[in-house]
């Protein structure tokens, strides 16, 4: 993601009616790149930072891959069993 494609973005939702949908960015987020994308006045509702503010040795991501039942994960990643996981209700 790029200051410039999230420009794209916006004109394109903005074209189509979509006037009310807001941009989420993530994927390599950091104080550094959220500054950068501030002072290039990217049409950005909220970044997604992920795993940049976790240090040591427990640095892990997670996807949303199931919603009602129904597979959403993004494209390359999917559920994944784990016997040691057990129900909390």
């Amino acid at each position: 993601m790029t200051p410039l494609l999230a420009q794209r973005v916006r004109r394109a939702l903005d074209l189509g009616g979509y006037e009310h949908v807001r941009i989420v960015v993530s994927g390599g987020f950091n104080p550094a790149k959220i500054t950068a994308f501030e002072a290039a006045g990217a049409p950005v509702d909220a970044y997604g930072v992920g795993s940049s503010l976790l240090r040591g040795e427990n640095n892990f991501t997670a996807d949303v891959v199931r919603v009602d039942g129904r597979p959403c994960a993004k494209h390359g990643r999917g559920e994944r069993t784990n016997p040691r996981l057990e129900l909390v209700t």
